[in-house]
């Protein structure tokens, strides 16, 4: 009885949670960015601009282009994304954790079931522990970004 209660909830929320991610295609969310935010803007022919935001009206987002200003008139625009670089530190952490707890699931056994034979991986296990560790970190640090404006399908 339990099951179905919960199958019936999820039903019943299932409409909740796709109006919750339908608010991407509302062009105001683009009036919220402040100047200077990196912004990525992709336009119908999925050519992508990169730079900063320079300002965004009902006709057009404009954003810095190398030196000049790029205008993307609002009918082109196929999807506007934030370069989200707030959780790069915490991201960081997570993945050399998780590098190095992999690391260590792989060698730890290897190393003990050498050293009941006399001999020892120590060294393994520390060079392979720091590289995954190091793996996690780089991933880690890849910039992250968001979705502010998709156009609706």
């Amino acid at each position: 009885m339990g099951r179905v209660k919960i199958a019936l909830l999820f039903l019943v929320l299932l409409p909740v949670f796709g109006m919750a991610q339908s608010t991407k295609d509302s062009w105001d969310n683009l009036k919220q960015m402040r100047a200077g935010q990196k912004i990525e803007v992709v336009d119908t022919s999925m050519k992508s601009f990169g730079g900063p935001f320079v300002s965004v009206s009902d006709e057009a987002i404009t954003l810095k282009v190398g030196k000049s200003q790029e205008s993307i008139e609002r009918a082109k625009v196929v999807r506007v994304s934030v370069r989200d670089t707030s959780h790069r530190t915490r991201n960081m952490l997570i993945g050399a954790a998780i590098g190095v707890g992999a690391g260590l699931a792989i060698t730890v056994p290897l190393e003990i079931q050498q050293s009941n034979e006399g001999n020892s991986l120590a060294g393994a296990v520390a060079g392979v522990t720091a590289g995954l560790g190091g793996a996690g970190l780089a991933i880690g640090s890849i910039p992250g970004s968001r979705t502010v404006y998709r156009i609706k399908k």
